[in-house]
């Protein structure tokens, strides 16, 4: 494979897809789930593609850190973490605190706020024998860190693979030179296991059940294809509106035992510490056309350079 500072697809670099150590989840359309429940003996195969963002080709992989929580009630939801952007968190202040407490009841109820590592990315489903109605169409997949890892691995290996099997960064999100992924989840514990899934071979990107091959009438085709992609910006971090903020609030009183007006007042946007804002967005690249999405001019750029 080549190196991503070879292959400069849309003027990104192998470190934009390199692990850097850096509100209620918002449900989009097209979001793929491998439940092993779904598939034969509880293990779900598939095979799928991980595609760059032509939206925000530099923004491929979205992270964020999301809470499930849920009151003695039953009120529940998720929860988008402030510390995705960098900001103080009282979910993880009121985690802290209770497992922190001397208090053996305290120390249970920290067992209820569990902060999630999400990662979401936009894929094609090559082959799902499961639901072969998706082979060939276009969703965002939510992945866990485990299998971040697996891309890791693939962008940066480690110094024992090189040694050992002169394993070399591969971009996996090459649309010519990537790799397609063998997802194969598993039940272990009662919880989803990803320890038998694996890149496969070297491979080009697929059109209709075609590959392509690096010429104009191809990189055509697969600018068609990834305009359709589903909206990957859905699911960055959002900052919590009154409603999710009060909800919240109703939540952890339950979960800490605080009342809530003093409860109210350890919130840091409350109590004017941190102003819980959405994070802004990096100035955007100057509109080249009217009609093109933005990013395309990136993406035809690449393809028109390529071969």
């Amino acid at each position: 494979c080549k190196i991503m500072s070879e292959f400069d697809l849309f003027n990104l670099s192998l470190e934009d897809f390199q692990s850097k150590d850096d509100a209620t989840e918002t449900k989009g359309p097209g979001l793929y789930k491998a439940n092993p429940t779904e598939g034969k003996d509880n293990v779900y195969r598939s095979v799928i593609r991980f595609l760059p963002n032509h939206k925000d080709p530099k923004n491929s992989i979205v992270k964020k850190f999301s809470y499930w929580l849920e009151d003695s009630q039953g009120n529940a939801g998720y929860f988008d973490c402030p510390s995705t952007v960098g900001e103080k968190s009282i979910i993880g202040d009121t985690y802290w605190k209770l497992a922190k407490s001397q208090s053996a009841f305290d120390q249970k109820q920290a067992e209820k706020i569990r902060r999630k590592e999400y990662y979401f990315s936009i894929i094609q489903i090559v082959k799902d024998p499961q639901r072969p109605e998706l082979d060939g169409t276009l969703q965002v997949f939510r992945f866990p860190k485990t299998l971040k890892k697996f891309i890791d691995g693939q962008t940066s290996p480690s110094i024992e693979d090189i040694e050992l099997s002169g394993a070399e960064p591969c971009n996996v999100y090459d649309l010519f030179e990537g790799k397609d992924f063998s997802l194969k989840v598993t039940l272990k514990g009662g919880y989803w296991n990803y320890d038998e899934c694996k890149f496969l071979a070297k491979s080009t990107v697929q059109v209709g059940g075609v590959p392509m091959e690096n010429n104009a009438e191809c990189k055509k085709q697969i600018m068609e294809m990834l305009s359709s992609s589903p909206d990957l910006t859905i699911y960055k971090y959002r900052a919590w509106n009154d409603d999710q903020r009060n909800k919240l609030h109703g939540i952890l009183q339950d979960i800490s035992g605080n009342p809530g007006e003093s409860y109210r007042k350890l919130t840091p946007e409350e109590s004017g510490k941190t102003e819980n804002k959405a994070p802004t967005n990096t100035p955007a690249a100057k509109a080249t056309s009217a009609s093109k999405p933005e990013g395309e001019d990136d993406m035809e750029a690449w393809l028109n350079g390529v071969g």
